[in-house]
């Protein structure tokens, strides 16, 4: 039994997976899109897809993979959602000149980005920006699993904007079945 999810171990999506359906094995992918086509493909019996977080708003281009008619949602619902500021074991905050991470995470955190003054650029998704993260200038906004999972150190806990910070995941199933 498996669920497909967009990123890597350590993605929100990753522990929205683990949430929805414990026990299953899950199955990183590449993006959002490629959720959707595993589940309609048959590679993935289920699929967690991000549909919107409580600050920042719908997360771009899910509606449009939930409206195929090739898979069907089966459940939504919340999980909150702690992002925290993650770097290189031993970088202090004053190192960092650019943040990384995905643009729904990047809104969620915008008001603290904005008193901490750094740059930000985005990425695919908050663990492969955590993943990939290899010099000491650089930090990432990603999960305490994700620090976990790629040796990183928190910098800075609940960079959130807002305590009740929560993200609606669907679950989705291959139409029909």
């Amino acid at each position: 039994m498996t669920i497909a999810y967009a990123g890597a171990p350590g993605a929100f999506a990753h522990e929205a997976a683990i949430a929805f359906a414990p026990g299953r094995v899950a199955i990183p992918v590449v993006d959002f899109a490629a959720v959707a086509e595993a589940v309609a493909a048959g590679a993935a019996e289920l699929g967690v897809l991000p549909v919107r977080n409580s600050r920042a708003g719908e997360v771009p281009g899910v509606a449009a993979l939930l409206g195929d008619a090739r898979v069907a949602v089966v459940e939504e619902r919340a999980l909150p959602v702690r992002v925290h500021l993650l770097a290189l074991p031993g970088v202090a905050l004053d190192e960092v000149v650019m943040i990384a991470s995905h643009p729904v995470a990047l809104a969620q955190c915008a008001e603290h980005l904005v008193e901490l003054g750094i740059a930000t650029e985005e990425a695919s998704n908050t663990a492969v920006a955590a993943a990939a993260l290899d010099r000491r200038d650089r930090a990432v906004l990603a999960s305490e699993a994700a620090a976990a999972a790629y040796g990183l150190a928190v910098l800075k806990r609940d960079m959130h904007d807002h305590p009740d910070n929560a993200t609606s995941f669907a679950l989705i199933r291959k139409a029909g079945v």
